[in-house]
C-alpha cells in the first residue's frame, strides 16, 4: 500500500513571513495562512519553507497577500526551556504561487509557482529549527 500526505491550500497571508537560519545556515521561513471557511470564519495554518523557498518568500509574500500552498503535513514534538513536552503541526511546503495578478504580488521575476526542488528529509533539520 502507497503512502501519501499532500495538502493544497487557498488563502492568505495572515502576516509578513518570519525568516531564520537553522545551526548550520539553511534559511528557512515561517508564515501563517489564513483560508477562509464556506460557513464563515477561518482557519490558519502554519506554513515552514526550507533553502531557496524561503528566501523567495522574505522577498516576495507580504501580509494578505492571495498564495496557493501546495506541501505535506508535519507533526513534530519539542520541549520547551521547562521541559513541557509540546505538539506543533505545520505545512512543509513545496510549492508557493501567489494568486494576485498585479506585479507586484507576483513571487518570482517570472510567473508560476516558486519549487522546492532540493530533496532534504525535514527530520535532519528539525533539530535546528531556531523557532
Amino acid at each position: 500500500m502507497a503512502n501519501l500526505n499532500r495538502i493544497i491550500l487557498a488563502g492568505r497571508l495572515a502576516a509578513d513571513p518570519e525568516v531564520r537560519s537553522t545551526l548550520d545556515g539553511q534559511p528557512m521561513a515561517k508564515f501563517r495562512l489564513a483560508v477562509d471557511r464556506p460557513q464563515g470564519g477561518a482557519d490558519f495554518f502554519e506554513i515552514i519553507a526550507w533553502r531557496r523557498l524561503a528566501e523567495i518568500c522574505r522577498d516576495y509574500l507580504k501580509k494578505g497577500l492571495p498564495v496557493l500552498v501546495e506541501g505535506r503535513i508535519q507533526i513534530r514534538s519539542y520541549e520547551d526551556q521547562s521541559g513541557q513536552r509540546h505538539w506543533a503541526t505545520e505545512i512543509v511546503a513545496r510549492t508557493v504561487t501567489t494568486l494576485d495578478k498585479s506585479p507586484v504580488g507576483q513571487a518570482t521575476p517570472g510567473s508560476g509557482p516558486v519549487t522546492d526542488d532540493e530533496s532534504v528529509e525535514d527530520t535532519d533539520l528539525a533539530s535546528d529549527l531556531p523557532f
